[in-house]
């Protein structure tokens, strides 16, 4: 798709979300710049050829020209899990992984552990951060 460098919001100098309000104020000042350097009748005319305050003429230009504001990509992916298939799903794979982890020889830490008081085993001292001198 070719999107145009200059579309008729970049002309007023209004984003694309722009009201119809301030398109219309933006089209004032446009005209008034176009009539201090001269412009004739026919000019300013041609200048509003498409009327962004009208919603169907704006929703015409925008569908032959979007702005890169309005362009963005619809989602195309549904869900693989409802909301009551979320906690299950969780599980099944926190299991898979300790059964992974354990096959591989790792020891697997089960955080919901909160009796613990010493965590010291939790931790490998490293003279980097802990600021003592490597034998």
């Amino acid at each position: 798709m070719v999107v145009p460098r200059s579309t008729e919001y970049t002309r007023l100098g209004v984003p694309p979300e722009a009201t119809a309000e301030e398109i219309r104020a933006a089209a004032g000042r446009y005209d008034a710049r176009l009539r201090a350097r001269g412009a004739s009748d026919e000019e300013i005319a041609a200048a509003h050829a498409v009327n962004l305050e009208n919603a169907e003429d704006r929703a015409a230009h925008d569908a032959r020209f979007p702005p890169l504001a309005l362009l963005r990509l619809a989602p195309t992916w549904e869900p693989v899990l409802d909301e009551d298939a979320k906690a299950v799903g969780l599980t099944v794979l926190r299991r898979e992984i300790e059964a992974f982890l354990t096959a591989a020889g790792e020891s697997v830490h089960h955080p919901m552990d909160t009796t613990r008081t010493d965590f010291t085993g939790d931790f490998t001292r490293t003279h980097l951060l802990d600021g003592f001198a490597e034998d």
